[in-house]
């Protein structure tokens, strides 16, 4: 599941979600529109956060459909 529908569907805001992980709201809104990716630290609270309803292909989906348009 996509960050962004994640955060919808729970009723967070990116201010909320920021302060549970303990991030900037900017940088949750980056994450979630795909903007930036988070990193490793970062990613592994979102998972456990979720409890694994955004995975890590949720997070790295377009970096990795670039990737393999490349190849």
């Amino acid at each position: 599941m996509k960050l962004v529908n994640w955060l919808r569907g729970k009723g967070y805001t990116y201010k909320t979600f920021a302060k549970a992980l303990g991030t900037s709201p900017r940088n949750v809104e980056r994450w979630a529109r795909g903007e930036r990716l988070p990193r490793w630290k970062e990613a592994d609270k979102i998972f456990i956060f979720t409890d694994n309803d955004v995975t890590g292909h949720d997070l790295y989906e377009q970096q990795i459909q670039r990737n393999q348009t490349k190849v």
